[in-house]
């Protein structure tokens, strides 16, 4: 089973390039004198909820100083979780709505990036909250 947990541990590294294509598109309408940046916006939230989804397959055994600062105090995880919640919930209504109510393609588009970036953001929840159980029961 360790075996498994180091392939995903690994497989968790392919959020930088994807994470970096995300910047790209973001930066893309400065420098290309604003052409299409509602789809490079797009692109942007679907690569940067992607590589969020890809940051939760880490094994949060190896928890960072910040990771620490967050997941160890059950008091900020709280308001940690609960502000990502309301994050998540708003990505996903915005998105939701959005997509259902308007007609150009353009903004139909920017919807799916944003519920992609909400589903994206649903992973790093559950990842924090398991990091946070973690550690609650290692300190048993």
């Amino acid at each position: 089973m360790e075996k498994v947990f180091k392939i995903f541990h690994y497989l968790s590294f392919i959020k930088y390039p994807i994470l970096i294509i995300a910047v790209y598109y973001s930066y893309k309408p400065i420098f290309s004198d604003g052409k299409d940046l509602l789809e490079s916006y797009n692109y942007a939230l679907i690569f940067l909820g992607l590589g969020m989804g890809f940051d939760s397959l880490k094994n949060y055994g190896k928890l960072t100083w910040l990771d620490k600062k967050v997941y160890h105090k059950p008091k900020v995880a709280k308001y940690y979780f609960s502000v990502l919640g309301l994050l998540i919930l708003s990505l996903v209504v915005f998105g939701a709505i959005g997509y259902f109510s308007t007609a150009q393609s353009a903004l139909k588009e920017l919807s799916i990036g944003l519920i992609i970036i909400g589903i994206g953001t649903i992973a790093l929840l559950k990842a924090g909250m398991q990091a946070t159980k973690n550690f609650i029961e290692s300190e048993k």
